[in-house]
């Protein structure tokens, strides 16, 4: 038996290296872990905590959900941010071009719940499955197939499609399993004939049997010594219940007897030869059952490898699917990713950095920009975050009330950068941009330890002792409540010394605090940034928008007196307070509320500019579709006029028929003279009325025919001197100058020169006497339908990569084609893609006076991506 496989083992024995980069990311942090002497935490014991802190086990579980395959559940479980630039970027690539085969095919089922790496392995070392079993490795067979099918045949996508053709193709297994094993498990008659003909033996033989004891249970010598007249099943044997005290009676084989001893299970004697047979075949056919189970076990082992890497490469897939699945869910984007400058080197490779290295320019990039970035977990209404990092400064500062977000921006910032590190798209607007860091460092909550006397101060200074001693220039930091949990004084100080010594090393920080001092220390040094939350001044509700550059002021005093703090405590507290704090208070005061005002006003003219601009849109959208309609009709207009005017004579020409049928019809009917006897007076008769009708449509003058141009096309291109034809102007003369930069020509018409597009001219025949002169004939009107080219042998339009307008135009075209040649289906295909086009062809459809319906095509035969057109009868 030969199986076709795609891949050969031993040209793959880096696909689980290449396709699991989680399991690489793992071995590079065991080279890098490095064990202090004080007994602290490695460095990928750190970067563990942190993935805890930012709740990033909640994002693999949600990630795994979106997985269907088994394999793919558990890499998804076990996903980690890789710290590698070029793994990441191929981790993006393989989710955009995953969510890009999603797109074009919605979605490859490869729902797989059962896990048959264990089956597979047993076959591979000579263990015989199950029917059940074998099934479930046909069932995971038949997945392998789907991907590798779907994915194989997506243009869209190479990347999944590359790891499609690494899948093995294993029909032929999975082909041999069914054809053998039922839906229920079971060895079927005719997987081999001998196994088909013993079947049919045992069942003869049972039914002997059976018929045997029917009899013995009926006659009148038994009948009375019987507890139940029922056959019964006692060790494979078939038997009779029969009274205990009446045993005597009844010749035969005990088998068995009832929990209460009154009933004895006896085996007739006249019955025992054929059970005998009966058995000797059930036990033959169970032998050829186990021979077809152990054979089937054998191929299965035989291509247990290529069965393993269908399974990984599956798994694979799917996991790059999931990951498109979960971004797609989010209205998540993939971030550009910024490039570390030059000063910004680690420490590991600062070697590689000349002295003499090109300084960065004015114009960097920021070390990090978000834009309405969302936090994965909370709703879509969550209020977005925009915030940018550098690219003069590294350190940012958040300062306000307790729940008015600060945490929560933490953590979309950290989530963000996981997130892309990992090959997950982040969930904000497209412009986000993200650095490759080599570790994000956060010390978030509290953790102390009352059975460790390990305070939630000394918890902190021991995680951010641990961040200090592994965070370099291409670092994220994030630090929660710096500061915190000890003298304000003290705890302030120390505060500013670290953020200040990480501002010094260039690593990109986040700090939230409650300390004053700190934004204060903030305004002062230039490589660091305040930002602030801030309460709705009226209502003293959060608004969770952060304001970069901007320290935040404290709301104790108006949540204390809102609450109803009684106001001799709340004036002696102001008392209490310093002067300068005071000052400063009244001036972050007034900052908010001009703050407010201003962003007010940016709100009205961000509203009213895209109001504008919408206007602007939508005047630009209908003068290209007006200058586009223009287009055609110039273009077309001899073919319009010439049509119209056959359409015209064609119905004059009919109606002088049928009113030649009517004059016949009344001459046959009756003699002119009787017709003639019953019309007295002057009213005509009806041959009158005919004869009338016919001599006035004899007497109307047709429009003279439009000339028609006999236009020869040349393979050669236009050159001056050329005679050509200007359409949409129904003029001719000749070529005068080109400029085919511009694609235009002058034409020269008489003395007349007159500049056209290029695309407007045809050559035509000219005298050869004369070359200006062209050779016009009037023709008699064609039959309707004969100037709009050749009949179509397609009822259906690709339309995909065009212009809306141009697109238009081909619709139209292609409409009158069809109400030509008859056709009452049509199919027009536009791609999913933006939904722009489609909704461009839906409308144009929709004002067709000739359309009658129209509306998507079945999922087989595109799906949204086409749209079906009935026109009228």
């Amino acid at each position: 038996m030969n199986f076709d496989n795609t891949a050969n083992i031993d040209d793959t024995a880096d696909i689980s290296d290449r396709f699991h980069p989680q399991s690489r990311d793992r071995e590079i942090d065991v080279d890098e872990e490095d064990v202090d002497r004080d007994g602290e935490s490695s460095l990928c014991e750190l970067r563990m905590s942190s993935l805890s802190l930012l709740d990033f086990d909640e994002v693999r579980q949600r990630l795994a959900d979106r997985a269907y395959f088994h394999e793919a559940r558990q890499l998804a479980l076990e996903i980690a941010p890789s710290f590698d630039p070029y793994e990441v970027a191929r981790l993006q690539r393989e989710t955009a071009d995953a969510r890009a085969l999603l797109d074009e095919i919605d979605d490859i089922f490869l729902q797989s719940d059962t896990d048959t790496s264990e089956l597979v392995a047993r076959a591979v070392i000579g263990g015989i499955l199950t029917g059940a079993e074998l099934l479930a490795v046909a069932d995971s067979l038949e997945v392998h197939r789907r991907a590798r099918t779907a994915a194989r045949a997506a243009h869209v996508a190479p990347l999944m499609a590359e790891i499609a053709e690494l899948i093995p193709d294993l029909r032929e297994l999975q082909r041999q399993i069914r054809s053998k094993i039922d839906g229920r498990g079971d060895v079927v008659d005719d997987a081999t004939p001998t196994l088909r003909a013993l079947r049919s033996q045992v069942r003869q033989a049972h039914s002997d049997v059976t018929a045997e004891l029917q009899r013995f249970i009926q006659s009148s010598t038994v009948r009375d010594s019987l507890q139940d007249p029922i056959i019964a099943v006692r060790g494979d044997r078939l038997v009779v219940p029969v009274k205990v005290e009446r045993r005597h009676r009844v010749s035969g084989i005990v088998h068995d007897a009832s929990n209460t001893g009154a009933t004895v299970f006896i085996e007739p004697f006249s019955t025992v030869e054929m059970g005998n047979r009966w058995r000797e075949l059930a036990l033959e056919e169970e032998r050829e059952v186990a021979r077809v189970l152990r054979d089937m076990s054998a191929l299965v082992g035989a291509t247990g490898e290529d069965i393993r890497l269908a399974d990984r490469m599956t798994a694979q897939l799917d996991f790059a699917l999931a990951r498109a699945r979960y971004g797609r869910s989010l209205d998540a984007v993939t971030p550009a990713i910024i490039q570390w400058r030059s000063g910004d080197a680690s420490p590991d490779d600062a070697s590689s950095v000349s002295d003499d290295a090109e300084q960065p320019s004015a114009e960097l990039e920021p070390r990090l920009r978000l834009i309405r970035a969302r936090h994965p977990l909370l709703e879509r209404d969550a209020v977005p975050l925009s915030v940018d990092i550098g690219p003069d400064w590294c350190s940012l500062v958040v300062t306000g009330p307790n729940t008015g977000g600060k945490t929560v921006a933490m953590k979309t910032i950290g989530l963000a950068a996981l997130m892309h590190q990992s090959g997950i798209q982040i969930p904000s607007a497209d412009g986000s941009a993200l650095p490759i860091f080599d570790g994000v460092f956060a010390d978030i909550g509290d953790k102390q330890s009352i059975k460790e006397s390990i305070s939630s101060f000394g918890s902190h200074m021991r995680s951010v002792i641990r961040i200090l001693r592994h965070a370099g220039p291409r670092s994220l930091v994030l630090l929660d409540e710096l500061g915190a949990s000890t003298d304000p004084e003290e705890g302030s100080a120390l505060a500013k010394a670290i953020i200040g010594h990480l501002a010094s090393q260039s690593v990109a920080t986040v700090v939230t605090t409650h300390h004053r001092n700190v934004a204060a220390f903030a305004e002062t040094n230039t490589a660091i940034m305040n930002a602030s939350f801030e309460l709705n001044p009226e209502t003293l509700e959060p608004t969770y928008r952060m304001t970069v550059g901007v320290p935040g002021r404290s709301y104790a005093m108006a949540v204390a007196e809102r609450l109803g703090i009684p106001p001799s405590i709340l004036a002696q507290a102001r008392d209490l307070i310093e002067p300068q704090h005071m000052l400063f208070e009244d001036w972050m005061n007034e900052l908010q509320h001009e703050r407010s005002q201003l962003q007010t006003n940016l709100e009205s003219a961000s509203l009213a500019r895209a109001e504008v601009e919408a206007l602007r849109r939508e005047a630009e959208t209908l003068r290209e579709q007006a200058r586009a309609q223009l287009d055609y009709i110039i273009d077309r207009r001899e073919d319009i006029v010439e049509t119209a005017r056959a359409v015209i004579a064609q119905r004059f020409a009919e109606a002088g028929r049928k009113l030649e049928g009517i004059e016949a019809s009344l001459r046959w009917a009756a003699p002119v003279s009787t017709i003639t006897a019953r019309h007295t007076g002057d009213e005509p008769t009806p041959v009158e009325r005919a004869e009338r009708i016919r001599r006035e449509l004899s007497a109307v003058d047709l429009p003279d025919p439009v000339p028609v141009v006999r236009r020869k096309l040349a393979a050669r291109p236009l050159g001056v001197g050329d005679a050509v034809f200007v359409r949409g102007m129904n003029l001719h003369g000749s070529i005068a100058d080109l400029n085919a930069r511009n694609e235009e020509a002058v034409v020269a018409i008489g003395n007349v020169r007159i500049s056209v597009d290029m695309h407007r001219l045809s050559r035509v025949e000219a005298d050869d006497d004369d070359r200006g002169s062209v050779r016009v004939a009037a023709e008699r009107p064609t039959p309707f339908g004969a100037n709009l080219g050749p009949a179509l042998t397609d009822p259906e339009i690709d339309l995909r990569g065009m212009r809306a307008d141009e697109a238009q135009v081909n619709l139209d075209e292609f409409l009158d084609h069809a109400l030509r040649d008859g056709l009452t289906r049509l199919r027009v295909i536009h791609g999913r893609g933006t939904g722009v086009l489609r909704n461009v062809v839906r409308e144009h459809l929709r004002h067709h006076r000739s359309v009658r319906g129209y509306g998507p095509e079945p999922r087989e035969r595109g799906g949204t991506g086409a749209t079906w057109v009935d026109l009228e009868d």
